[in-house]
């Protein structure tokens, strides 16, 4: 007999199969699959990742499993460890809304404010500051375990971006953009203001430096001159990409075991007006439905290319454990370009990253360290 599983008679539950709808709701509790079933389901419990062996290994490789309400949020990809205190904190924000029996959506929504209020993430008030030195544009979107999905793309003078993209859910649209966005979310009454703050302002001019400085050597990725599409002129330093994330999400999961996901993001630093990344875009930065719940953060471009987040959704929902589902999209992924997923199903939790990345947990139940493996 295999380690960690046991053998049912009778017992009323099914082996679990790939589902032929990912978005229907699942019998509970969800039954991994295994590959001798009918005869042996796997016990829910997480795994070390020992069958996956030593073919990868990341900056960052957390999971675990805890039952009941639980938020897990991050940083972004790159963050620093150190800045944890701030997806801590709004995790801590979620998990005491879901213990007053508050949905996993507005758990979600309100960690994200909590990031978006925090300079020290790109999101909201520390959104990056874009090639021009003057504009700021926004992206942000969320996912219910129904399958509903809405989303603004590039909207500016907004300080809570995700509280816009809860406002488009209750529209006819799943995604608005740019200016439209923006009329739209003053509309229905969110205050008109720039997220400005003075640790974005010193972020671009510490880029805008080393982009000069790495200009002189010649090296150029991308000819910025020709494709200028600000109203301004180009700043004589930018000359050089270089990619500066850092979206924030926040994964829940309620005590009805229901799930959602949140992403928030100012974008690039070195981009050209109107740059959308994987944030607002269906599948490809967060997915959630009644199998878990998926928020990524990283290369925009790449992570849209491969669906990060719906792969690692349809994997859950054909009965793979959340850790091994991260795992697999992660060890898959280009090595040099950041990724960073955090994940839950209705076990389990991961938090991964080929990069360092601060990131928080909240939990109903104790979690305690030796109930967390970590690949180093």
């Amino acid at each position: 007999m295999r380690p960690n599983w046991v053998i049912l008679i009778a017992s009323g539950f099914a082996c679990a199969t790939s589902a032929d709808d990912p978005m229907e709701v699942p019998q509970s509790p969800i039954l991994y699959r295994a590959p001798d079933c009918p005869a042996a389901i796997r016990a829910p419990v997480a795994r070390p990742l020992a069958r996956l062996g030593k073919r990868k290994r990341f900056r960052t490789f957390v999971s675990g499993t805890v039952p009941g309400a639980l938020a897990l949020t991050h940083g972004g990809a790159a963050s620093r460890p150190e800045l944890s205190n701030g997806p801590q904190s709004a995790a801590n924000r979620a998990l005491g809304l879901l213990l007053s029996d508050a949905p996993a959506l507005e758990a979600a929504i309100e960690a994200t404010v909590v990031l978006e209020d925090d300079p020290r993430f790109n999101a909201g008030t520390g959104a990056n500051i874009r090639l021009d030195g003057a504009t700021i544009q926004m992206d942000a979107s969320l996912m219910t375990q129904a399958g509903e999905f809405a989303a603004v793309a590039a909207i500016e003078r907004v300080k809570n971006p995700i509280r816009a993209a809860r406002l488009v859910l209750d529209s006819p649209h799943v995604l608005l953009a740019g200016e439209g966005a923006t009329r739209f979310a003053h509309r229905l009454g969110l205050p008109d203001e720039v997220p400005t703050s003075t640790h974005a302002a010193e972020k671009y001019e510490e880029r805008l430096n080393e982009l000069g400085e790495r200009s002189k050597d010649g090296t150029l990725d991308f000819d910025w001159r020709r494709y200028w599409n600000y109203e301004g002129e180009m700043p004589e330093a930018m000359k050089h990409w270089r990619e500066h994330g850092d979206t924030v999400g926040a994964v829940t999961r309620d005590r009805d075991g229901a799930f959602a996901a949140t992403l928030s993001t100012g974008g690039t630093s070195v981009t050209l007006d109107g740059r959308v990344g994987d944030v607002p875009v269906y599948g490809a930065g967060l997915f959630a439905g009644p199998y878990g719940a998926v928020a990524c953060t990283g290369h925009g471009e790449t992570i849209i290319a491969r669906g990060v987040a719906r792969r690692v959704y349809e994997a859950l929902a054909s009965g793979t454990p959340v850790q091994d589902a991260v795992y697999e999209a992660l060890a898959d992924f280009p090595p040099r370009i950041a990724l960073g997923v955090i994940a839950l199903d209705q076990f389990g939790w991961v938090v991964a990253s080929n990069n360092e990345m601060a990131y928080g947990l909240a939990a109903e139940e104790d979690v305690s360290p030796s109930a967390a493996h970590q690949r180093e």
